[in-house]
């Protein structure tokens, strides 16, 4: 819970330093601070930060910097993109090797045959690359407020769904304890 509220969290103050701060510059700086804080929070609270809060909050403190320092917007608005991109190249490249990267982040909650997580590995790659495509759609043909919006209220919705639609192939391909005593 503590993870989700710490990726959570610097999305909120995004949102809310853009429409109260009125904009992209200041929700950029609260949503910069709010990551720092939630990744040290759960850095002193549980020892330890998982390698995706890692990666995002390395890539949004490069991208944060230099629209902050630089006045450009754009920075911010492709940081998402890079992350996707990124995300389907680990993913994609972990599965052709079969070596899963997903399975690694979330073998000590699910229990999949090598198989199974290699498949969720490309499912993840095409929908990470799709997610970088829709998110350079918006922010280059639609005006800030728009993509603010998506990045806010249209990206973690398309996620959930994306993710629920996995759980029955998860359900149908688990490995039950009865399974490996046979």
């Amino acid at each position: 819970m503590l993870k989700f509220l710490s990726e959570l969290a610097p999305l909120v103050a995004f949102f809310m330093g853009y429409f109260y701060g009125g904009s992209i510059q200041s929700a950029t700086l609260y949503m910069l601070i709010t990551s720092v804080i939630c990744v040290s929070s759960c850095y002193l609270l549980e020892g330890k930060i998982s390698i995706s809060s890692i990666v995002s909050s390395g890539v949004l403190l490069i991208s944060a910097s230099i629209a902050l320092i630089s006045g450009n917007s754009m920075y911010i608005k492709i940081k998402p993109t890079i992350l996707y991109v990124l995300f389907a190249s680990i993913f994609l490249i972990s599965a052709l090797r079969n070596k899963s990267f997903m399975k690694y982040m979330l073998n000590h909650f699910i229990q999949l045959e090598d198989a199974s997580w290699n498949i969720l590995s490309y499912r993840s790659a095409i929908f990470f690359l799709f997610m970088a495509i829709l998110n350079e759609t918006i922010w280059r043909s639609f005006e800030e407020s728009t993509w603010v919006k998506f990045k806010v209220f249209g990206a973690i919705p398309i996620t959930i769904i994306f993710l629920a639609f996995q759980i029955p192939f998860i359900l149908q391909n688990k490995i039950t304890d009865l399974e490996d005593k046979k």
